[in-house]
């Protein structure tokens, strides 16, 4: 006989293990999901550093090109103090050496905020020891207000564009080689003002939708980590619940076939012993994908067990009660369940919604579908199913699938036509190839969902 493990005991501790695995399996999901936020501020925190750094490099290129032009370079246009251009830039320079190396020590001192203060200062200066508004450098005012939107967004781009625009004026009146009277207000305001909160509103709004994208990159990132491990946990409680071997019993063959798909779907089949010439086999499909999938399959094989009766419609009723106080609206399952007894070549069974049996005549070759189902399980607690008989002959094959047979089979046109087509093919064929050929005649990219079917010989 086939070897089942031992009965799971009463339903009420069923229902007990199967809520905690609900509990234990969303313990495992949940935190790629709950953590989203904190991925996203990690991941920015990642994609901003290397900028940060770029940022630090280039003030010290920057000082490199301000000291080597103003050395080198003939200011024919402007007025220039090289030497005090040359001495402070120089100072800077110190400075900022000195401020990094404390960094290593004072790690307030790589705050954003004090970078942003030494720019404008560094600026401000090249500014005041060459024309003001009028000198070469002011572009720098540009690039600061840039290094402010990375860090602060638009709101601190913005504030900074005011300082500067403040600064500007300032250092124009003040500038040593210009006089009150050469300051033009309408020179500074249409030359530089609009220009730095232009500078201010584009760079911060650009920067801001870079931080969105980060951020929803981060997020799918995390959810799809979060649907693997769901896949991974669903997949192993499915394959959990499907037998090791098929029985073996005399003149009866029996061969199973099942190919999941890409997500994790419900299907299920099993086989355990009724009597020493009796065998119970079982077919099923739970709605959905993933973990509540799978643990609904594994509710409606022991719901089985729990609930044996050789009254098969009562029995379905049962089962029909228990899948109702275990799962939720949303899901039902189709299940097809039935007794075979060799000796009197029969199979008696209970269609809950399922795809209809089929016998594959061994004398003729001819493919019979028996079309009857009652209400799906789950669905209402009112339902009444009814037992069927299939008096089956020698040499006959009873086959029993899923749904996701004849839906793979559809793009040939209609699925049940075309699975019944296969059948008729393979007919003369031992039914322990029957699951590869059916795979080989569905092609892979209709594969969208689980494949089963067991068939059944009668000698």
């Amino acid at each position: 006989m086939y070897p089942i493990p031992n009965s799971c005991g009463s339903y009420h501790q069923f229902q007990t293990n199967f809520s905690k695995d609900i509990r234990a399996n969303s313990a495992m999901v949940s935190p790629g999901r709950s953590n989203n936020t904190n991925t996203a501020v990690a991941y920015e925190g990642s994609a901003l550093r290397p900028i940060r750094r770029l940022f630090y490099a280039a003030r010290w290129a920057v000082l490199a090109f301000v000291l080597l032009i103003t050395a080198f370079v003939p200011f024919h246009t402007v007025l220039v103090q090289r030497m005090h251009l040359i001495v402070s830039v120089l100072i800077i320079a110190f400075v900022t050496a000195i401020v990094q190396i404390l960094a290593r020590k004072w790690t307030w001192l790589k705050k954003p905020v004090l970078s942003v203060v030494a720019d404008i200062v560094l600026v401000s200066i090249m500014l005041y020891f060459s024309d003001g508004i009028q000198s070469p450098f002011y572009p720098l005012y540009y690039v600061t207000i840039i290094i402010v939107a990375i860090d602060f967004g638009m709101g601190g781009a913005l504030v900074c564009a005011a300082v500067l625009a403040g600064l500007s004026l300032g250092i124009d009146i003040i500038s040593p080689s210009r006089t009150f009277g050469e300051v033009l207000i309408l020179h500074d305001v249409v030359r530089t003002v609009p220009y730095l909160f232009l500078i201010a509103l584009i760079t911060g709004a650009l920067w801001n939708r870079m931080r969105v994208l980060d951020e929803t990159a981060s997020a799918l990132r995390a959810d799809r980590a979060a649907s693997n491990r769901e896949m991974e946990v669903a997949s192993s409680i499915q394959r959990a619940q499907l037998p090791v071997e098929t029985p073996t019993m005399q003149g009866v063959y029996i061969a199973a076939a099942y190919k999941p798909a890409r997500e994790v779907g419900g299907d299920l089949y099993d086989f355990y012993p009724v009597k020493e010439d009796i065998v119970g086999v079982t077919i099923a499909d739970v709605s959905g994908k993933g973990v509540p999938a799978a643990l609904l399959v594994s509710a409606s094989k022991y719901a089985i067990r729990a609930n044996y009766s050789t009254d098969q419609g009562a029995m379905m009723s049962g089962i029909n009660r228990h899948i109702i106080a275990v799962t939720t609206d949303e899901m039902f399952i189709t299940m097809l369940h039935g007794t075979l007894t060799p000796h009197m070549r029969e199979f008696k069974y209970v269609n809950a919604g399922h795809m209809p049996p089929i016998v594959v005549k061994g004398s003729t070759g001819e493919v019979l579908i028996h079309d009857h189902s009652d209400p799906p399980l789950g669905v209402s607690e009112l339902c009444v199913y009814h037992e069927q008989r299939i008096p089956l002959e020698p040499g006959d094959t009873l086959v029993l699938y899923t749904d996701g047979v004849t839906d793979a089979l559809s793009w040939l046109g209609d699925g049940t036509t075309a699975f019944k087509k296969f059948l008729a093919q393979v007919a003369s064929k031992d039914i322990n190839t029957w699951g590869d050929e059916l795979i080989n005649y569905i092609e892979a990219p209709h594969h969208l969902d689980d494949i089963t079917m067991v068939a059944i010989r009668i000698d």
